[in-house]
């Protein structure tokens, strides 16, 4: 299946703080998922990706991002690993 990539922004809380965050947003058909971080290990490309509900993306981009996400994004933390 083929991956369509794009550039997201959404509002995040980070230390008890609202802020904006832009990550890389990919399809794999209805699906949409935010890549939280990725590593390449010889020729492979290992990703960490995040699931989101595309029914709350909104195709309204600005000059580095294609959408805007209008639900609750939650990014695991290193530390709390």
């Amino acid at each position: 299946m083929r991956v369509k990539q794009y550039k997201m922004r959404s509002l995040t809380v980070e230390q008890g703080k609202e802020t904006c965050v832009d990550v890389d947003l990919e399809f794999e058909g209805s699906r949409a998922f935010v890549v939280w971080d990725s590593i390449t290990v010889g020729t492979a490309m290992f990703k960490a990706r995040v699931e989101i509900d595309p029914a709350l993306l909104l195709k309204e981009g600005g000059r580095t991002w294609d959408f805007f996400y209008r639900g609750e994004l939650v990014l695991p933390r290193p530390q709390n690993n």
